[in-house]
């Protein structure tokens, strides 16, 4: 058979995910001919190995005007209609999904040997108020007949470059469906979802809700949202995965890190620093920068840190001249005390960018109040804080040193966090703000993302060059910036940098406490649920879902 493939590419980052190479080179074989359009810009080297690994020649760049629809509809204008004719099939295709996960042959197979078959695609949307059933559009396949007819190239042909999504779903993608039936031809669904029950879901779009049915119906692709949009069970998702398929996964976590987020749940199992019975000193100098503004607790801590080995520099800096000198009086020549001029332990390190850059790794920690008006909490919160770092720091500068892709090692949550006898606030407005005066490349919304990498204390590991927005931009903290905002956007600035991050293991208390806790959270959103009208939750629920599409 002699197919074509038109498959469309769209990153926000303009690169090309690892898991479009794995799909290019599982699709290779089924088609005469594969058209790579991108809606985004790629680099000349990306086109060079789509032509060397995967023998595709023909790469269209565009902006992204029109989405999916206008880029196969100037696919097909390049190729030329009549052309078009001469292939058994034509594949229309975008790289929203995964896979493929299973065999693709046996499917072409099935639906070539179906006379009965013009079109067909892998999933099918049901019918709503809203809109017919349709084919979902990442994946749809025309056979030669509608491929010869004049009905098919006037579709084509007034397809629109659209510049608001929703109108490129009103128009197009949940009407071609309709527009060939009425032309008198007949589509199937690998999976057809009309056949399943859906009573339980607020949007029959079981590509998005019923992610488990589709690896259960053995669809081939699974799209990428289905990972992305339910982020806490994606992780059963992968499991799932692994067990049933021989796609490799790791493709699927790469991608959700690269370009989702770093602290996505269904990838912070593995975010945890591994331990070795080998307790290896560090082969580099590392630094470690302490911030000074209560000597009664920097002398009641001290003994935590001085056990390191002799590695490890200790690089003190205060604001307060009077703790200025007694520090001079009380450490020995491992210490290298700085007056410097910032109170703000994140910025005091800062401060010291000429002298930290000099080094491979550097940790950080101070003894700036954690817990306002609660002593005893806060005592508990840094002897946390203080346990993670130290005996964990050997093994984080280990992996610092020995992988290029990682940027920091941070502690787990304290137990007071964990447990929720303190809360922080998360500074979303603050961290986006900031996000933006650093010009940060990778574009993020920290209004609508959940935050869960947080580095309470400003105590962590790390490479310098992961913080150089901080260290070397000419952009200058304000003095009046808390330091919990710089705090809980290090994972961030590390990501942007594509560097990723461990979590210091702590001996956890039994996991019941975390059961018993979440029960409690449950009871409380359901009492205020009461107060709530629950029918009209869903219809914004619904209403804001549509514009997402």
């Amino acid at each position: 058979m002699e197919r074509i493939l038109l498959y469309v590419h769209f990153n926000k980052y303009k690169r090309v995910s690892n898991h479009v190479f794995y799909q290019l080179e599982q699709l290779k074989p089924l088609f005469s001919k594969i058209i790579f359009i991108s809606n985004s810009h790629i680099e000349e080297a990306i086109k060079k190995k789509l032509h060397d690994e995967f023998g595709i020649s023909n790469v269209l760049e565009r902006d992204n005007q029109g989405y999916d629809f206008a880029a196969w509809r100037d696919g097909m204008s390049a190729i030329g209609f009549e052309e078009l004719k001469t292939y058994d099939s034509l594949t229309l295709m975008n790289d929203t999904c995964f896979g493929p996960l299973w065999d693709l042959e046996a499917i072409y197979k099935r639906f070539e040997d179906d006379t009965q078959v013009d079109f067909w695609g892998m999933t099918n949307f049901r019918k709503t108020k809203y809109f017919e059933e349709h084919l979902q559009s990442y994946f749809v396949t025309f056979k030669q007949q509608i491929l010869r007819s004049i009905s098919f190239q006037e579709f084509w042909e007034q397809v629109k470059d659209f510049t608001d999504v929703q109108d490129v779903i009103d128009h197009y993608e949940t009407k071609f469906t309709q527009y060939f039936t009425e032309a008198g031809f007949t589509y199937q669904a690998a999976f057809d979802t009309r056949l399943e029950e859906a009573a339980d879901l607020i949007h029959p779009d079981f590509t998005y809700y019923k992610p488990f049915t589709i690896l259960e119906k053995k669809v081939p692709f699974l799209k990428v949202k289905a990972i992305s949009g339910n982020p806490f069970s994606a992780r059963y998702l992968l499991e799932e995965i692994k067990e049933r398929t021989s796609y490799p996964v790791s493709l699927i976590s790469e991608h959700i890190f690269e370009y989702v987020g770093p602290d996505v749940p269904c990838l912070l199992q593995d975010k945890q620093l591994l331990i070795d019975d080998k307790n290896d000193s560090p082969e580099k100098l590392v630094a470690l920068h302490i911030h000074v503004t209560d000597l009664q607790i920097f002398e009641q801590f001290k003994e935590n840190w001085e056990i390191l080995p002799l590695q490890y520099q200790f690089v003190v800096t205060t604001a307060d001249e009077k703790i200025f000198t007694q520090l001079l009086e009380i450490v020995s020549d491992r210490y290298q005390v700085i007056l410097g001029k910032e109170e703000n332990p994140m910025q005091a390190m800062l401060e010291q960018s000429g002298l930290l850059l000099q080094f491979a790794s550097v940790g950080h920690i101070s003894t700036a109040i954690l817990v306002d008006g609660m002593p005893q909490l806060d005592k508990a919160m840094r002897r946390d804080l203080m346990e993670m770092m130290f005996e964990n720091a050997n093994a984080s500068i280990k992996v610092l040193e020995q992988d290029d892709k990682l940027g920091l090692v941070i502690p787990d949550l304290p137990s007071l966090v964990r447990y929720g006898l303190f809360e922080q606030k998360i500074f979303r407005k603050e961290m986006a703000a900031i996000w933006q005066k650093l010009h940060c490349q990778k574009p993020f919304d920290f209004e609508q993302h959940p935050v869960f990498a947080r580095v309470y204390g400003g105590f962590f590991w790390f490479k310098p060059s992961v913080l150089t927005g901080l260290f070397q931009n000419e952009y200058q903290l304000s003095a009046q910036i808390e330091p919990q905002v710089l705090e809980s956007l290090l994972v961030y600035l590390a990501w942007d940098q594509d560097y990723d991050f461990k979590i210091m293991p702590k001996t956890p208390l039994p996991a019941l406490l975390d059961l018993q806790r979440e029960a409690e959270q449950l009871i409380q959103q359901k009492g205020k649920l009461v107060h709530k009208s629950l029918a009209k939750k869903v219809r914004t629920y619904l209403s804001s879902l549509l514009k997402a599409r």
